[in-house]
């Protein structure tokens, strides 16, 4: 049985902010305190990585001091049924916990001064150093459970990503590739289509980040390093493909290039050579056709009409040059 089935059930991150939660709330309980502020603090504390709740906690600690701090002292000007008292505790909390750059701990500060604020009466010390306890309660354990319980391992989820991504832009330069062929240029699918394969690397950049974060924190394997280099690397070359790729897409309106015989072939070759790659997983190298390309765009003046032929060659040859590199 797969030892991850967990995970098509409920996400491993879920499962942290369950158990933070109730041992939070277990602690505060166990010692006559209010578990409502710790598990406010708990919740938000858990982070994809562990790094990032450590990180975000330190700031965390001194936003919720801050809006504890303002919640009772506003409420000792004006009262705990007063609508200032909650108008200047959100106010003021927002104010300095911007100016000492604790953003990350602004909204749960906020959420702290405005729960705080109906049950102070006249205890005010007590509800202030109360609070705190529970705000360093909620810190501690989200932060212990987000670092000892199921580190996360994003490889899955990153290499299948990749896949998607490689798959999607091969089908896009194909495609585009035929539409310049065609002369029928139109710009709203293939639009959608790059925007969405930004999106794509963006997301497989920001989880290689998160992973990185996690072997820093924990022990871990050599060939975990190795992979990751691996994947960083596709995702890389990705990069570089959509960029190049993208300088295809967004071209002028009304784009009709005139290309040769001989070129359209070329060109469709090695469209259709790279589309393939991902059923084929190896990509099937078309030396004369780039040779033509390259022999095309050494005759062409790149500040006449030609200049937008030119441009659109250069940008294939480098797109397979990429390519030519990457399965070397």
């Amino acid at each position: 049985m797969n030892e991850h089935w967990y995970k098509r059930i409920i996400g491993a991150r879920t499962i942290k902010t369950g158990l933070a939660t109730f041992l939070t709330a277990l602690f505060c309980l166990a010692l006559n305190l209010n578990p409502i502020f710790a598990i406010l603090t708990a919740i938000v504390t858990i982070e994809p990585t562990a790094k990032a709740s450590l990180k975000k906690g330190y700031r965390r600690l001194p936003a919720t001091i801050i809006g504890a701090l303002f919640a009772v002292i506003f409420t000792f000007i004006f009262g705990d049924q007063s609508p200032f008292a909650y108008a200047f505790s959100a106010t003021f909390t927002i104010i300095l916990c911007t100016k000492l750059n604790l953003q990350v701990g602004t909204t749960v500060a906020t959420l702290t001064a405005m729960a705080m604020i109906p049950g102070i009466h006249e205890a005010y010390f007590f509800n202030f150093f109360s609070r705190l306890l529970t705000a360093i309660i909620g810190l501690v354990t989200a932060g212990l459970v987000n670092f000892i319980i199921l580190p996360p391992k994003y490889y899955d989820q990153v290499e299948h990503t990749i896949n998607m991504t490689e798959s999607k832009m091969y089908e896009l330069f194909e495609l585009r590739m035929r539409q310049l062929l065609l002369g029928k240029f139109t710009k709203g699918a293939p639009y959608r289509q790059l925007n969405h394969l930004i999106d794509l690397n963006q997301k497989v950049e920001t989880l290689l980040s998160y992973q990185k974060d996690e072997l820093s924190y924990h022990k871990h394997h050599d060939s975990e390093w190795i992979q990751l280099k691996a994947l960083t690397t596709r995702a890389h070359t990705n990069r570089l493909f959509i960029t190049h790729l993208s300088n295809l897409v967004y071209l002028p309106r009304d784009t009709n290039i005139i290309f040769t015989n001989n070129e359209k072939l070329a060109i469709l070759s090695i469209a259709l050579s790279i589309n393939h790659i991902y059923s084929t997983g190896h990509f099937e190298r078309k030396q004369q056709h780039a040779s033509l390309l390259k022999m095309s765009v050494k005759g062409l003046d790149e500040f006449d009409e030609n200049q937008l032929k030119s441009h659109i060659i250069y940008e294939i040859l480098l797109i397979y040059r990429i390519l030519d590199h990457r399965f070397a």
